[in-house]
């Protein structure tokens, strides 16, 4: 078990104490009937591709809002409401499904964002279309939250260590935490066979229309969900950023065997490249470590200025929030990563990321009843899932007295030892004992209505026409064919 460092904490004590988060928050759109919508983007939320608050993910019906970075938690989820409710406005009949697994999909391919006229949306589409064709159309089609999260320089300076070694060391204690925290978020144990059709992946049905696995907590997490066999190559164990970005470069630049049958030549494009991922973001870690944003790449912007912020990638949508995450999950994430930070964090070994694997395994498909690897006791072995979380609950409390926020994290800590004794995969699949998946989803996802803030609304609006602004702008000052820009793309990391 990952324990506090009393030297770490009382360091912490002495500093600002400063924590800043954001959300990324996905969403399929589905029709009333449940199935993913094959309308476009809102034309009222103005350019996808530039907009800061209303984006797209993978498709025309894969909604995304984002948030700025707050460092309070209350006004974090206030905007990150009123962004919810001003996209349900503008989406017409359609809803916000609110779910991690996709509705049920209708044909074979759902309807990829229309390609762009500027090099960058040329990019986008390219790098979507080689996805389609590297891992289909369903694997991109779940959803869930990205939660970032970054400490102020005070924070970082009183623990008497640069940057990146602070950052990288939260990388490692949070894959050897994350089976634990999946057992108290994942919600999606549960999807419709739609999905599975072309996928070969052993799981048991619960109705005429719907699939699980039992004691499942996250599909979505699992090998059937959002999962590259190609990137088991190399386990990414955070122990350096040299050792990061060697990978990211590897397997960006090395052809894959599999991908390398899928045409990538300038008269034949179908994929960026034919490495193991196109991109950085195509490397599907739980957790990444990132720069901050700007025209230069992600890769290049790390070597260079080093580790800004973390992204917290495998967080199912909480069903159970009318907007798929709820101010308790926000405060239990911010004091998991703050524990992660405080605690001792060695090097992970050859062994142990294996054990880190299999325990993410375990915990996404079994998590509600399992056995897991003990890491951190040789001795003792496996141990029962359900008491190695409580020990994390209880190292949470300790963490939360230490930093005299008792009584601010109480609700949250009494809710989470509640998920600890009945999950939210378990509550969710007993719900569908008298209705389907479908029923079930459509129930919880009723338009938000609340009243946006005038201040919020006025930035939205505003945000709305300075995309277009934006898009034209770069239009207008592009100089070099697409040809050109992919070339020259491909040559940036060597």
């Amino acid at each position: 078990m990952v324990a506090l460092n009393q030297t770490k904490v009382k360091k912490f004590l002495n500093s600002d104490q400063k924590i800043f988060k954001g959300i990324e928050k996905e969403n399929l759109r589905s029709n009333p009937d449940g199935k993913i919508s094959s309308n476009n983007f809102p034309k009222t939320l103005g350019n996808y591709a530039t907009n800061k608050f209303f984006t797209l993910d993978y498709s025309e019906a894969h909604l995304e809002l984002v948030t700025p970075v707050f460092e309070d938690s209350f006004e974090l989820l206030s905007f990150l409401t009123d962004l919810h409710s001003y996209a349900d406005r503008q989406i017409d009949n359609d809803i916000l499904w609110n779910y991690s697994m996709p509705p049920k999909f209708k044909k074979q391919y759902i309807k990829l964002p229309t390609f762009g006229n500027t090099n960058k949306s040329k990019l986008a589409y390219l790098y979507r279309l080689g996805l389609r064709n590297r891992y289909g159309d369903k694997m991109q089609s779940t959803a869930g939250i990205h939660f970032n999260i970054s400490f102020s320089d005070s924070v970082i300076e009183s623990q008497q260590v640069n940057k990146n070694k602070f950052y990288l060391s939260i990388c490692r204690n949070f894959l050897r935490l994350f089976p634990l925290a999946l057992r108290l978020t994942g919600c999606s144990p549960v999807t419709h066979k739609s999905f599975l059709k072309g996928r070969s992946f052993v799981i048991d049905s619960i109705n005429y229309s719907d699939f699980y696995l039992p004691r499942s907590t996250s599909l979505r997490v699992s090998r059937l969900g959002y999962y590259s066999e190609e990137q088991e190559e190399y386990f990414i164990n955070f122990n350096s950023l040299a050792q990061y970005l060697q990978v990211v470069r590897h397997y960006i630049n090395v052809p894959n065997k599999e991908f390398k049958k899928i045409p990538h030549t300038i008269k034949n494009l179908q994929q960026i490249n034919n490495g193991t991922i196109q991109i950085e973001s195509e490397l599907y870690n739980h957790i990444r470590p990132k720069a901050l944003l700007g025209d230069e790449r992600q890769y290049l912007k790390l070597k260079s200025e080093g580790i800004e912020y973390l992204e917290l990638r495998s967080i199912d949508l909480n069903p159970y929030s009318d907007i798929g995450i709820s101010i308790n999950d926000i405060h239990f994430w911010e004091l998991f990563i703050t524990l992660c930070a405080l605690s001792e964090s060695k090097e992970i070994s050859d062994l142990e990321s294996i054990v880190i694997k299999e325990n993410i395994r375990r915990a996404a498909e079994t998590g509600q009843d399992c056995l897991i690897i003990d890491s951190f006791d040789s001795k003792q072995g496996e141990v029962d899932i359900k008491s190695h979380t409580k020990s994390l609950l209880d190292e949470l409390g300790k963490l939360a007295g230490k930093l005299n926020k008792d009584e601010f994290y109480s609700g949250m800590l009494d809710d989470f030892n509640y998920r600890n004794e009945k999950p939210l995969a378990k509550r969710f699949i007993n719900s569908l004992s008298k209705q389907t998946l479908t029923e079930h989803v459509l129930n919880l996802s009723k338009k938000i209505e609340n009243k946006i803030s005038k201040h919020n609304m006025k930035i939205f609006q505003e945000e709305v026409e300075l995309s277009k602004v934006r898009y034209d702008d770069i239009l207008l000052r592009e100089k070099i064919s697409f040809e050109e820009f992919l070339m020259k793309y491909r040559r940036e990391i060597t």
